[in-house]
């Protein structure tokens, strides 16, 4: 993950795997509800 400032880049090295992971998923899962939604009304 990166961000503008290093020191915010850094705050990950501190917070759990399953944290990162579960933080991670939700993102991605957003990104394809949106993505797919978007295709599905599309169709229509």
């Amino acid at each position: 993950m990166g961000h503008e400032h290093a020191s915010t880049t850094g705050i990950y090295q501190f917070v759990s795997d399953d944290f990162r992971n579960s933080t991670l998923r939700a993102a991605l899962d957003r990104t394809m509800d949106e993505v797919l939604g978007v295709q599905m009304r599309g169709q229509w």
